[in-house]
């Protein structure tokens, strides 16, 4: 059996999506190297995103970062040591270079192959966690789906060690950690409004975004809203001008705080201190779970419609216990919000819910941090694989 905490592993990730595939990718390669003492070469095929996705990151000494680029231009060496890793990571269902396919097929003892897939609350998804995938280009070489996952049949969420007790501890003096936050960004905790309610916003383009933002502008009780800078801000087409990083306007009731592109710790941070967060994607979404604040997911959108499946799957399991008639409103605001709708109304409804919602999103963390994580299950998938697999 391979000794995992002297293994090399290689991962390639196409970055899509304004940063977040690399999100999934850099906080999957933080843990394996820090929790699992594994070595990490990454392949990433946009280098101006990646430094800027870097330039707001803690090193990294243990992630060794190549430019992938599409043509790839490398020589036989580099695919050879490619081929010696222990395991390679196809993020997301990008497409190894055909030089790297022809050196696993040239290799007596290729690496495991494993395709890491986009998260998926659906029930197919745990009869198709670690299902092999058919390859036809040696018979020693094994690829696998690998699923993350809510259930203990798939291969569960990013959590590193200590991350629950992080924001146990920002919660518990989240008054104090809020005016840290606020001078972090080099704002006085006396420009803002004392005890208001604060959320965070990162979705897509949304034009239900402008119509919320304006209720709350408009109604009595104070509101910070942090939009960080990116592509949120297309959506506040109620503002003669689009905010930039740094602003911090003042719209009514509104408060709106524009931070400039920050780190990831910077972000769980945010997440944690706020009453209530709308968020995109997957990286950003499972953030939110962790934090155990009332959240609104703005799935990635498809033209098929196929991602308001993905979102009713994520419902079903999530909303499971709380009130019917707070679940049924909930569910309505979701399903609007994902499709561009007006939701004042919804909101104006569940506003005064967030404590029962808060109760239970602290419910629905709890029962996922009963499972394993997804690095440690895919440590273990790696040292104990499916019987039959050649190594």
């Amino acid at each position: 059996m391979t000794d995992i905490h002297s293994s090399r592993w290689t991962m390639f990730c196409a970055m899509i999506d304004n940063f977040g595939d690399i999100g999934v990718c850099w906080r999957l390669a933080r843990q394996l190297i820090h929790e699992h003492g594994i070595q990490v070469q990454m392949w990433v095929d946009d280098w101006p995103a990646l430094q800027r996705f870097l330039s707001v990151q803690a090193d990294e000494p243990g992630i060794e970062l190549q430019h992938w680029q599409k043509d790839w231009p490398q020589p036989a060496s580099v695919n050879q040591q490619i081929a010696a890793s222990e395991v390679i990571i196809e993020a997301f269902g990008c497409e190894l270079p055909d030089a790297v396919k022809a050196a696993l097929a040239a290799t007596d003892t290729p690496p495991l192959w494993i395709n890491l897939e986009y998260l998926s609350a659906e029930d197919w998804v745990a009869g198709c966690h670690g299902l092999p995938s058919p390859q036809n280009l040696s018979p020693a070489i094994r690829k696998f789906f690998y699923f993350p996952g809510f259930e203990p049949q798939t291969g569960g969420l990013l959590r590193e060690a200590g991350l629950l007790g992080k924001h146990r501890q920002w919660q518990q003096q989240q008054s104090s950690e809020r005016q840290q936050y606020w001078q972090s960004l080099g704002i006085s905790p006396e420009q803002l409004p004392l005890d208001a309610l604060m959320i965070s916003v990162f979705t897509y383009e949304n034009p239900a975004l402008s119509g919320l933002l304006k209720q709350l502008a408009d109604g009595g009780e104070p509101v910070v809203c942090v939009i960080p800078e990116g592509r949120s801000l297309n959506s506040l087409d109620f503002l003669q001008t689009k905010p930039r990083a740094g602003d911090v306007l003042q719209l009514g009731s509104l408060t709106l705080v524009v931070p400039a592109f920050s780190s990831q710790d910077q972000y769980d941070w945010l997440l944690s201190i706020c009453d209530f967060n709308l968020v995109r994607g997957e990286d950003s979404f499972v953030r939110a779970q962790w934090a155990a604040k009332p959240m609104l997911w703005h799935i990635y959108p498809q033209d098929d419609g196929v991602h308001l499946d993905k979102l009713r799957a994520f419902m079903d399991r999530c909303l499971e216990g709380l009130d019917p008639a707070l679940r049924q409103h909930y569910e309505q605001l979701a399903l609007r919000w994902n499709q561009g709708e007006d939701c004042r109304d919804l909101w104006h409804y569940l506003r005064p819910q967030l404590p029962d919602l808060l109760e239970h999103a602290r419910k629905w963390q709890q029962k996922l941090a009963e499972q394993p994580d997804l690095a440690t299950n895919l440590v273990r998938f790696i040292n104990r694989p499916p019987a039959g697999l050649i190594r």
